[in-house]
């Protein structure tokens, strides 16, 4: 049994969320962009502070990837450091330069600044109870991205890495995989006595590109390197999970079922895919990329089809409209979140409004806004006794029109229904004010409902008194979201 000192783990009573220093989690964050560690100009202890005050419990953090700095949105990302503000496991030595200006990297050494910010950021989110995933790889997307990689043969000394970035994520080259397992190995024994962190082998894993290696080859690689990580934790005091992405065609389809039936894999990660399959069900998509769509529907869907998988699935990185500083924008994250957290997963968004370079805590209408809205649903779903609650599909038979109802809910005793407006951005009426009766159905008993605002983060107006088997609530005016709160007397 799990105690207060034990690395965070799936909770015994209910694995799909987890046990930390003996209390339930669900992860909930707008977590920064994944460079607190390799960006040396980004000072994470200004934003652990922040994230700490909004309630945060999840940091994302990626160990090796980093992004071009010249691409246009997010111009000071943290995962875009300058050339020389890049801090990387392997220690720079030379001869010749790497495509960035500076030194080659010698893939034999390590770098000894890089391993202290990784000790002083997961130290520092310790404090905060804040946990952290450590991503060791990353899919590299194109050549201009995969040309910044230290295991690029432009980049090392080593002569290690001629390869395409589409073979980057597979065994297809053994002097990369053996320079990638022993960067694995290297980190694991450096992390291991810390609780607050879970790896993940890799981000946004893809196959199948033409001409390249196969879907079934790059799950071949991340079955590899999980077990590297088993065998070197075996010689450890301390035993962390591991979560997987499933691997998948670019942004499209993708069968869960090897994921959930892998003993092995704690956690499953998703992010803004089109289509998942699970049990030879299709799942409703769940939005395209920073396009801003709202999408209740499907995420409810998907969250309660796997519902039966026993896993935590998580919402690992949400981009719907990542790319927008605004309240619109802000408003479909909100709203998905809470549709995520009551349909029983969990739930990270990138927040671009946290930049590197003096805005580590976001921008004042971030935090007033984004921020303190996920701050109330970290509240909230902690004040739940969520572990013995089980997601509901269709508990209320009758909504106000142009919503979805998303319930969570222990039989007989607690019950908490989100109550959102369901339409797309683009769609008539969204945005305008939603009204009507609420209907369903309890076991046997007396009850109290009371309304809880996401916005304002409090309970409102009065109490209603209700009674076992069917009853209905008017809803009063309110606009984009309400929940309502239903407990036994």
């Amino acid at each position: 049994m799990p105690n207060s000192n034990s690395p965070i783990c799936l909770h015994p009573e209910n694995p799909r969320y987890f046990l930390y220093k003996g209390k339930p989690l669900v992860l909930v964050t707008a977590t920064e962009h994944y460079g607190a560690v390799l960006n040396r100009n980004f000072n994470y202890v200004t934003y652990l502070d922040e994230a700490a005050d909004k309630k945060a419990t999840l940091s994302r953090c990626f160990l090796l990837f980093r992004e071009l700095e010249s691409m246009p949105k997010n111009p000071h990302s943290p995962c875009k450091p300058l050339p020389g503000e890049y801090a990387a496991p392997f220690k720079r030595t030379g001869p010749g330069y790497a495509t960035d200006g500076f030194l080659k990297f010698d893939l034999n050494q390590w770098d000894k600044e890089y391993f202290e910010r990784l000790h002083g950021f997961l130290t520092e989110a310790g404090k905060r109870d804040i946990i952290v995933e450590l991503t060791l790889f990353s899919n590299t997307y194109s050549d201009p991205v995969w040309n910044l990689n230290p295991l690029n043969i432009k980049n090392n000394v080593n002569g290690v890495g001629d390869i395409a970035w589409q073979d980057y994520t597979s065994m297809k080259d053994q002097a990369v995989f053996e320079k990638q397992r022993a960067y694995v190995r290297k980190i694991v024994r450096e992390v291991n006595g810390y609780h607050n962190f879970y790896f993940e082998i890799c981000n946004e894993p893809f196959g199948d590109l033409p001409g390249h290696v196969a879907v079934a080859e790059v799950a071949a690689w991340h079955d590899a390197l999980r077990r590297d990580i088993r065998e070197e934790e075996a010689h450890l005091p301390k035993k962390h999970m591991i979560f997987q992405v499933p691997v998948t065609t670019p942004r499209w389809g993708s069968n869960l079922d090897p994921l959930v039936d892998e003993k092995d894999v704690d956690a499953i990660n998703f992010h803004d895919y089109h289509q998942l399959f699970y049990r030879q069900m299709s799942l409703h998509p769940l939005g395209r990329w920073v396009e801003q769509d709202v999408k209740l529907r499907g995420i409810n869907h998907l969250w309660t089809s796997c519902y039966g998988a026993g896993k935590p699935l998580v919402f690992d990185e949400d981009n719907a409209a990542s790319g927008y500083q605004n309240e619109t924008a802000w408003t479909v994250h909100r709203k998905r979140a809470w549709t995520t957290l009551f349909s029983g997963g969990h739930y990270d968004m990138i927040d671009f409004s946290i930049q590197a370079r003096g805005q580590e805590a976001g921008t004042p209408e971030s935090r007033a806004k984004l921020r303190s809205w996920m701050k109330h649903l970290s509240v909230f779903i902690h004040s739940l006794d969520f572990v013995h609650m089980a997601p509901f599909r269709d508990f209320c038979s009758q909504v106000p029109e142009a919503t979805i109802a998303v319930a969570l809910g222990k039989l007989g005793k607690d019950y908490a229904i989100y109550v959102a407006d369901a339409r797309e951005i683009d769609e008539r009426g969204y945005g305008e004010p939603c009204s009507g009766n609420l209907v369903f159905s309890l076991p046997a008993g007396n009850y109290e409902a009371r309304l809880y605002g996401p916005v304002a983060g409090q309970y409102t107006g009065k109490v209603v008194k209700l009674k076992g088997g069917d009853a209905s609530m008017t809803l009063e005016p309110f606009v984009h979201d309400i929940v309502v709160h239903i407990t036994a007397v």
